[in-house]
């Protein structure tokens, strides 16, 4: 190295002149194999990856003009027989592989200086864990097309008799094809293991002995017991965790502690992890199964673990894609009801859209109640009059012919006797009856020994009976999962007008949720019963109020139940 400064010679170590003291910039190293020719087929370009067993390179195929990867062994561990064996069990278990999915070997030799290398195809795109650091969060809908090709490529693997035992993001390349986005790549079968190899060579892991990434491995892999098909699919089920969520199952600060927690702690659901992670139940389902501790309990092998997938896909997409999602708001129906005839259903539509299985909130409830909640119009007491009008005027009549004016006499005289039913009804309704507001104004108490009313939103205790909403759920009687389920079977049961069975499976879901959200659809279940119920209803609503004070649908629910529910506290 020559001084630029006074031309001396530098020598190759010193930083600075010797004779003039100039500071010597050197540029970086460079790396042996840039710019050189392996195996008079290969010249290499450029290095883009290092690991631990060697370097990988990108090159041109001299003869066709194409580019490809160059894996090359680290000529330091050419003497040591395990990595050797390793390495050449790398290129035979790829060469095996005859998958779109999968990255293709295209030859294995020695370079002229003696080290081994491995030339595969060149994947212009970004590995699976640069994709989730840049672009996370990732949609649903994506990420399933992601791990749908992974799963195909183990899918092919495996009936090769080959196990991945190191899937992890960095070993799955995604490349944007111009005909097809996001086409998926697996590689790196460094340290796969073909099950159904007979070579007399050396043992390549040691009895006991534990390989792979510890955030990716399941618990048998953490065991250092016999692996199958089964590890690599656990593996996929903690990708697709991270996807979803940004994170991974289990966090810990050491190798040991991650092998710990996939060998004795159950992986705390998505959506409890990352609650503003838009993750469908069907999904979540998923991949908490694929993440079971015994691998009897995951998915059968990879075909199966995709066609479930894609199940759960179309799911979401039914869910999204019904009537109730194409609202703009994306918010809740009214809830459906028969009409059951009377002044309480005068003006209402005899059926209209059910509840919004997925997104339950107070705002579309609060939509959905005006129908259900309305006030009777001011002049209800005219209605019968207007019924007269309208009869009458649908009544044919013909004077120049005695039959038809005898028919028309039949009709009107038919007409005016129900008529006067409905005034002696409508009279009793706003005066004595339920309709007259004086039992909605009267603050509701239970009636000492009552009958569990709805059958059975109650329980019998040793001081009497208790409703079902004046209990509190205790965490230790709370499921989440099974009262998400119990709620969506009321929803499907209210859209067949099913009021009797919804009832029942919301009653059933509060029973192991304790959801203020529940206590409002059981109100407005009650209410809507064609024997309305005014005491669960009441009930039920009074327990949403206590909970949600500041409930949008307050309002709406103190003009059918009076000013005895205001605000808790206030007069």
């Amino acid at each position: 190295m020559f001084c630029p400064s006074c031309g001396a010679d530098a020598q190759e170590s010193s930083r600075f002149c010797p004779a003039c003291g100039a500071t010597i910039v050197r540029a970086a190293d460079a790396d042996e194999y840039v710019g050189m020719t392996i195996a008079q087929k290969y010249r290499v370009e450029a290095l883009i990856g290092e690991g631990g067993m060697g370097k990988v390179y990108r090159a041109r195929q001299l003869a066709l003009d194409k580019v490809v990867v160059l894996k090359v062994l680290r000529r330091t561990l050419l003497s040591d027989e395990r990595t050797v064996a390793r390495f050449q069990r790398e290129a035979k278990a790829a060469s095996r592989l005859n998958h779109v999915n999968s990255i293709s070997v295209l030859d294995f030799g020695q370079a002229e200086d003696g080290a081994l290398f491995i030339a595969m195809e060149y994947v212009a795109g970004q590995d699976l864990h640069q994709i989730l650091s840049r672009e996370w969060p990732l949609s649903e809908a994506r990420v399933v097309k992601l791990v749908s090709q992974v799963l195909s490529a183990l899918s092919d693997a495996h009936g090769a008799g080959v196990i991945h035992r190191d899937l992890k993001p960095e070993n799955i390349m995604v490349e944007q094809r111009r005909n097809e986005g996001d086409f998926v790549k697996v590689l790196d079968f460094g340290i796969a293991k073909i099950t159904d190899s007979t070579d007399d060579g050396p043992a390549l892991t040691r009895a006991g002995f534990v390989c792979g990434t510890p955030e990716y491995m399941s618990p048998e892999q953490a065991r250092g017991a016999q692996l199958d098909h089964r590890s690599d699919l656990y593996a996929v089920g903690v990708i697709l965790y991270q996807l979803m969520t940004g994170l991974l199952p289990f966090e810990s600060d050491s190798a040991v502690g991650f092998a710990t927690k996939h060998l004795t702690e159950e992986p705390p659901p998505p959506t409890r992890r990352r609650p503003d992670a838009r993750i469908s139940p069907g999904l979540e389902r998923l991949i908490l199964r694929a993440l079971s501790k015994s691998p009897d309990d995951r998915p059968a092998n990879a075909e199966a673990f995709k066609a479930e997938l894609q199940a759960a896909e179309k799911e979401r997409r039914r869910a999204e894609a019904s009537p109730r999602r194409a609202q703009p708001s994306a918010v809740l129906a009214p809830l459906p009801r028969k009409s059951t005839g009377g002044p309480m259903n005068e003006g209402r539509d005899a059926t209209v859209p059910g509840w919004d299985s997925n997104e339950v909130t107070v705002e579309a409830t609060v939509r959905a109640l005006p129908g259900v909640l309305a006030p009777l119009p001011a002049n209800a007491h005219d209605m019968p009059t207007v019924a007269i009008e309208q009869t009458d005027s649908l009544v044919p009549t013909n004077p120049g012919s005695g039959g038809g004016s005898g028919v028309a006499f039949f009709f009107k005289s038919l007409t005016i006797l129900l008529v006067v039913a409905a005034v002696g009804f409508f009279a009793y309704y706003f005066t004595v009856g339920p309709g007259s507001g004086a039992q909605d104004l009267q603050p509701y108490s239970v009636p000492k020994n009552a009958p569990v009313p709805g059958g059975g939103s109650g329980s019998v205790q040793s001081g009497g009976y208790v409703p079902l909403y004046s209990r509190q759920i205790s965490s230790n009687d709370r499921n989440v999962e099974r009262a998400r389920k119990l709620t969506r079977e009321g929803d499907q049961a209210l859209q067949r007008l099913d009021i009797g069975l919804a009832t029942t499976k919301y009653l059933d879901a509060f029973g192991v949720s304790g959801d203020p959200e529940l206590a409002l659809k059981l109100g407005d279940a009650y209410w809507n019963r064609p024997n309305p119920d005014m005491a669960e209803a009441r009930g039920w609503w009074e327990r949403h109020l206590n909970e949600v004070p500041d409930s949008k649908a307050r309002d709406l629910i103190k003009q059918r139940l009076g000013e005895a529910l205001a605000r808790p506290g206030t007069p």
